[in-house]
Parts: structure tokens; sequence; C-alpha cells
């Protein structure tokens, strides 16, 4: 990095580096309160997986589906609605396939208590009353999703004798054996367990597996729920809404805010390396030589890539560099992208479901635990499972001009691809995952094949190469109570800054983790706000 010819190009207010929904959502807020911030983005378009990528001409869509899961409050704050984005609230909002027929994850708490009580009498009362007693323990852990984490051992101090066991089961305990001990049904025991663990790869019986069941009581104890029909109140859904547009959309709106409050972005520049100077960041050096200087500098990047690449010892320490260099990523994302020719057919839906209405929302495949558990047992020994875990949305259906006229667009997300092979090289692998997915989907969608005209796929080592996902890990680093709380990404940086004055710290790697909520770049940007407006 030394030999790099560098070239001044002035001073600003603060660095932004990595242009991702987190990235983007700090600049935003940064620009808001007038500090004229600069993101430098490494690719040539915005957004991270969250961005619009065109997979086949004519058909794009963002890595990711997770419709909903952005922070409401930001949408309001930052008035994104102004700048284009929409959204379409659809009902259902979720469809599970099952062998007994599809869980419809309807809006409507007690359509959805009927369903659980036909899996096994009063289901719906042990259910609720179980996200009932999360709640509750969400409330005493002292958490909050808007600002830095108490360490675990603080957090189960605030615990209660009566939530003691709880706290013991979902941070030590596995998932597991915490819903075999609560519920009888084999359905929605599955249910929960694609939000427990979703990308993690780690098996529901593992310790610390049923960590993930904690987000949703942890954003209700953050604040007062917006109104009657905030969309955090429901355990399943946890959604704004689809946008229209796909998640691209949302970045689009973002950019467009942080363009229209003065912000400066520049795309297509890779940052080589963080200046410091007398124990504080003094700016960022690109690829190219370009020098640009602030007094504070925000990383969104991956942490372990920041204090691996970007970072001396010098700047921050020997020891927390070797060490967040060191924290492991595990990651297992692999993304299909199927051209359809007109809606497949949906198989075992209730009678007052309509192939058009399934065609809208979200669907999660994976039937059982025991299902969920090969699946991330095949990806832990490097095996392609023959039976993936799929997250799938056909976006054509509520954004049609994604697709080509007359087409459509299904957007899937498959776990737990692993990033090393046991045998093989994903060059030659990626189309035998992508046709076991497929083979999935035809249980769901039984004339699936006959529909298709198209299939893209990036494999893990694919994803990473494009997105910068290291292995490629969607959430930079485990989601397990180890790596969480006052853990995330280290002790020492936990709290949005870090051992050099004027570096902060941002994205999935930071508290609350990864997922597409926004909320680490909030925090972030609020934690540079005030440390600027203390000084004054």
């Amino acid at each position: 990095m030394s030999d790099i010819a560098v070239t001044s190009t002035g001073q600003h207010g603060v660095i932004v580096i990595g242009g991702g929904h987190n990235g983007l959502v700090a600049t935003a807020y940064l620009a808001k309160a007038g500090l004229r911030p600069l993101l430098i983005e490494a690719r040539p378009v915005l957004g991270g997986p969250c961005g619009t990528f065109e997979f086949m001409p004519g058909y794009r869509c963002a890595f990711t589906n997770s419709p909903g899961s952005f922070e409401p409050r930001f949408i309001a704050e930052l008035e994104l609605e102004k700048h284009g984005l929409r959204f379409v609230r659809t009902d259902p909002t979720v469809v599970h396939p099952f062998p007994r027929g599809a869980f419809i994850g309807w809006r409507d708490r007690d359509r959805v208590s009927t369903q659980l009580n036909a899996y096994a009498p009063g289901e719906a009362e042990r259910y609720f009353a179980l996200l009932s007693d999360l709640e509750e323990l969400g409330r005493y852990l002292g958490a909050s999703m808007f600002r830095p984490s108490p360490d675990m051992a603080e957090a189960a101090r605030n615990v209660p004798a009566h939530l003691a066991g709880l706290f013991d089961r979902v941070m030590c305990g596995s998932l597991r054996q915490l819903l075999d001990e609560r519920l009888k049904a084999e359905e929605p025991k599955a249910l929960l367990g694609m939000l427990a663990l979703n990308a993690t790869l780690t098996p529901p019986s593992a310790p610390g597996s049923a960590v993930g069941l904690m987000m949703r009581p942890i954003s209700l104890a953050s604040y007062a729920a917006l109104d009657d029909d905030d969309p955090r109140r429901a355990a399943l859904r946890g959604s704004t809404g689809l946008p229209v547009g796909g998640m691209g959309a949302i970045i689009d709106a973002i950019e467009a805010c942080c363009l229209a409050h003065g912000a400066t972005i520049i795309k297509g520049e890779p940052i080589a390396r963080v200046l410091h100077a007398s124990g504080r960041a003094t700016g960022v050096v690109t690829a190219n030589g370009n020098e640009y200087r602030a007094p504070a500098v925000l990383s969104a990047m991956n942490p372990r890539t920041l204090f691996e690449k970007l970072l001396d010892d010098e700047a921050v320490g020997a020891d927390i560099r070797r060490e967040i260099s060191a924290v492991p990523m595990r990651g297992s994302a692999f993304k299909l992208v199927l051209a359809l020719e007109g809606i497949p057919t949906y198989a075992d839906l209730p009678n007052d479901v309509m192939p058009e209405q399934a065609a809208q929302v979200q669907f999660r495949i994976a039937p059982s635990l025991d299902y969920i558990e090969r699946s991330i047992a095949d990806g832990l020994a490097g095996r392609l499972s023959a039976r993936p875990i799929i997250w799938g949305l056909m976006l054509s259906a509520t954004s049609p001009h994604l697709a080509p006229a007359g087409k459509h667009l299904l957007s899937v997300n498959a776990w737990h691809a692993p990033y090393n092979l046991a045998d093989g090289t994903w060059p030659e692998a990626g189309q035998r995952f992508a046709d076991n997915c497929i083979d999935e989907l035809s249980h769901y969608m039984p004339n699936i094949r006959q529909r298709l005209v198209g299939v893209s796929y990036l494999n893990p080592v694919q994803i990473e190469s494009e997105l910068g996902l290291v292995q490629s890990n969607i959430t930079h680093g485990d989601m397990l109570p180890n790596a969480l709380f006052g853990a995330r990404p280290h002790r020492k940086a936990h709290d949005y800054r870090t051992p050099l004055a004027g570096l902060y710290l941002s994205g999935g790697g930071t508290w609350p983790g990864g997922y597409v909520t926004g909320i680490p770049g909030f925090n972030a940007a609020t934690t540079i706000i005030n440390d600027i407006k203390s000084k004054q």
C-alpha cells in the first residue's frame, strides 16, 4: 500500500466507508445534522446485498429479499416516501409449506391461532405464551437496539428469578430443547426455527441457538410501538411491507435523501487504508491514490476486513487487530434467481388462499427442526445439502417492472451452502446445488420446471467476490450469544467507537448485528453527532 501515489482532495466533515444500507443510513443522518459527510463505496453501485443487481437481461433484484425488516422509524424520520419509496402491505405476509398443508401468515392473530390449534390442541396458547415470556425477558435485559448493549453478564444480573431459567435456556441451551419444552407440534417449531437461525451456520441442537428469538423482544423493549399496526408486533412477519421495486428501492430512496441534505457520494473507489496521526483518524486513501481528509471516519465494512486490511498496529493496537481479524465468519449464502413464464401452481394451499396471493409473499421451506438440523449439518461438513433451507419471494408479483413483460422473477436465498467444500470446487458444484434448490421448490410449486425459462445463481465464493461479504457471511459474523451484546465485534469496540480516536464502526458486525434493519448505521451516526456536540 505504501507505493500508492497520493492525491489530496480536500477536507470533509465525516467520511463514511461503505455504501451498503447501514452506510447509507448513517450518511443520511449525518447529512441531516449538517456534518457534510462523504460516502465512499468500492462498487460502482450502492446498497451492497440490498442494491439492485441484474442477474439476467431484464431480470433485476437485490441479493437479499428481507421484505420489511428495515426499521420503520427511519422511513418516517428520513421521509423516504418523499424520495419515492412505496410499500405494498400484503395479507397474508408469509407462506410456509408443511406436509399437512401450508401455514399461512395472516395479519389476523385469530386466523393464525386456528392453524396452530389444528396442529395440536392448545398449541396457539402455548405458542403465544412462549412469545410473551420472551418479550418479558427482553424487557429485563437492559439491552436496546438503539444504544450500545451491556455485556451478557450484566444482562444476566438484570433478570429476575422467575425468568432465570428462560435466560439460561436462550443464552446457553439449545433452540431445540426450548421449543420441545414449550411446544408440541412440529410445524410451529419449524416456524420459529427459521426465524431464530436464518443464515446462522448453527444447528438448532447447538448451545446458544435460541438467541435469534430475542431480536424481536429486544426491539419491542427498545421503544414503544409506533401504532397498533406496528409490524414488530407480529413474530412471524416483522414486516413493514414489500417495497415496490424490491430492496433496491429502499437504497435508491436513502441515496436521494443523502444527496438532498448535502452529502457527497463517490462510487467505484475501494479504500486502501485509514489514515491516522497522533492517535487519531484523519482520513482515508483509496486504491487509486485519492486522499480524503476528515476529523471523523465511520466504517460500515465488516470489522474483520477493516482491522485486518485497512488498519495497522499503530492505529489500534496489535492485540485488538489480531482478535478482530480472527473473528470467524462461517458464511453460507447461495443466491438463485429463476426466470419464469407465468405464475407456477402451488401445492396444498388452503381454499381461502388464491395462487395470486401466495405469489405475492415470502415463502420459507424447512418443514421440521430435523430438516433444519440436517441441512445445517451438511453445510458444516462441507457438503451440498440435497434438501436445502430456502427463503423465496416472487418479486415481480408486486413489482412487475423487475422482469420483462409477461415474465416473472423468483428470488431465492438458499442456506446453508458451505463456503469451503469438502469435495470439489464451487464452479462445478454451483449448478448441482441450484438443481437441488429447484427440486425442493418443486414440492411447493409442482410445475416450476415447466415454467422455467432462465436460471442465474451466485455461489458463496462469487458472493464474497461481488459484495465483499467475507466467506459469504451476510451478518458479518455469527449471531450467537458470545458474539452479540457487549462482545460485538469486540469488548474494546462495542460502542461504535474504536481505540483510534475519530474512527467509528457500523454495519452488521456491530450491535445489534446483521439483517436489513439499518439500526447499526443510525446508532453509529448518533454516536458521532453526540461526540461532536459534547466538544462544542
